[in-house]
């Protein structure tokens, strides 16, 4: 199985996001310039809620100029199961995904009902690559908002991501910056706060 292992942090001010990416901890560490990525991002469902019913994600995210269609399952602790395919059009992902390793019931689900939209984001990433002690990862400023039921909520949080190496090492990495910074763990993914936006009541 594909694994995505990260953590997110929240910031309390972009202005804090800012000083975080420049501090000489995460400068001296990095392998390239930071980037900026603009990012929008649409999450789909059956209308009957099959795929969240099982904590299944999918969407469909605009990274500048390139489409990306992801598929994201349950995982332990700060793991998840996470396919990507380059691709825009829906209809030909869940073959696409399956044959990535995504799980085959998706191809059925998608087949007997039509997804629907259910929420979305928008926000800009800045990023660069670290070389950690013994792992490497991404460090990712994200920018901007999650949306959902005509309603919006700001969007301001540190990510780090696990390219390879140890998860305790950019753990403990990502924990240090937390307690330097002050910053609270953010354990709900984007979706699952833009989803409850989405809600009928907001919750």
């Amino acid at each position: 199985m594909a694994t995505e292992f990260e953590i997110k942090l929240r910031a309390k001010s972009v202005e804090q996001l800012g000083e975080i990416l420049r501090d000489a901890q995460v400068v001296k560490l990095a392998q390239e310039k930071l980037r900026e990525i603009h990012m929008r991002t649409t999450y789909f469902d059956t209308a009957d809620g099959a795929l969240s019913s099982r904590r299944w994600m999918l969407r469909v995210r605009q990274e500048n100029e390139k489409s990306v269609v992801t598929m994201k399952t349950p995982g332990e602790g700060y793991a998840r199961g996470e396919w990507a395919w380059e691709g825009e059009y829906l209809d030909e992902a869940p073959e696409k995904l399956a044959g990535l390793g995504a799980p085959e019931e998706l191809v059925q689900l998608l087949r007997e009902a039509e997804p629907v939209i259910v929420c979305g984001a928008k926000f800009t990433r800045i990023t660069a690559l670290l070389h950690l002690d013994g792992a490497d990862c991404e460090i990712c400023g994200d920018i901007g908002s999650l949306i959902g039921g005509g309603r919006q909520e700001p969007l301001c949080e540190l990510e780090l991501e696990l390219k390879s190496g140890s998860e305790a090492v950019m753990l403990d990495y990502a924990h240090a910056l937390a307690e330097k910074y002050r910053l609270a763990e953010e354990r709900k993914s984007k979706f699952a706060r833009a989803r409850a936006l989405a809600a009928p009541d907001g919750d």
